[in-house]
């Protein structure tokens, strides 16, 4: 991994920063090309809501265990809403800073913050401890984590500790997941759960907000202006061969996200017939 390749290392960010555009992305971006200096490597930044590690876990799923690139692909994910401690926090202590290999060969080192890993976890071959500080700075991502991410990607795997893949959640079932810009909801709910009610009108209940949506075949199932609940785009396969689609919850033309609340991740969806 520390050889110069004609083709580079595509690096993808995943954090909870804020817009792309705030100063912390290029703070971090920054200081993530000074350790990767003498690697042929391309940087590129996604961001998730503040603290919403369904999102976070949710993102990471849909692009490393959907990627082609193997070995070539590299994740480096900051969500540290420091929830695993709620009292006072000394020298700005937070999550950990963890390593993961998917069995497609794609490395990720993130933050072991609530449910950021759950979604690759049947498809990782090790889930282990980073050894680096965890305190010290309110900016881990900027002033600590990137040193460790160099030194894994340059091939130096001496700073790998104890596995820690039971700290990690199972994936989780019937939640909003993650919100798209269009405000389509991307839920971890199966949808051939829905084909015994298909083409019927269902009341939906997420966030304490109700509305009705026709169970279609496909987002575009219903007119303009009309919500529905169907298969959507999202999902992956695991090494095993098990297929994980999603289900999405739209307002065509509209926003269905904005009806509900804007849901973070996580949230419980509920849904029965109207009749």
């Amino acid at each position: 991994m520390s050889a110069k390749n004609a083709d580079p290392t595509l690096v993808y960010v995943i954090a909870d920063y804020g817009d792309l555009h705030d100063l912390a992305f290029a703070e971090v971006t920054q200081r993530l090309h000074y350790e990767l200096t003498g690697l042929s490597t391309e940087i590129h930044t996604f961001a998730v809501p503040a603290f919403d590690t369904f999102a976070t876990g949710f993102a990471l799923a849909q692009t490393a265990l959907n990627s082609k690139l193997g070995a070539r692909q590299k994740f480096f994910v900051n969500t540290a809403p420091r929830k695993d401690d709620l009292a006072p926090r000394k020298r700005n202590a937070g999550e950990g800073f963890v390593y993961a290999k998917l069995q497609n060969g794609v490395e990720i080192c993130a933050v072991n913050s609530g449910h950021s890993l759950a979604f690759v976890k049947d498809a990782a071959v090790e889930i282990r401890q980073i050894k680096c500080d965890v305190h010290g700075s309110q900016f881990r991502s900027r002033d600590i984590f990137p040193a460790a991410f160099g030194t894994i990607l340059k091939g130096d795997y001496s700073i790998l500790g104890e596995d820690v893949r039971d700290c990690v959640p199972d994936f989780p079932h019937d939640v909003v997941c993650y919100t798209d810009g269009y405000g389509n909801m991307k839920c971890s709910m199966d949808p051939d759960r829905l084909t015994a009610v298909k083409n019927k009108h269902l009341i939906l209940d997420i966030n304490g907000r109700v509305q009705v949506a026709k169970a279609a075949d496909g987002i575009f199932g219903v007119a303009d202006g009309e919500y529905c609940i169907s298969a959507g785009s999202s999902g992956w396969t695991y090494p095993d061969g098990k297929v994980v689609r999603f289900t999405e919850v739209v307002k065509r033309g509209g926003n269905a996200a904005k009806t509900f609340g804007k849901p973070p991740g996580g949230l419980p969806i509920h849904w029965r017939t109207t009749e």
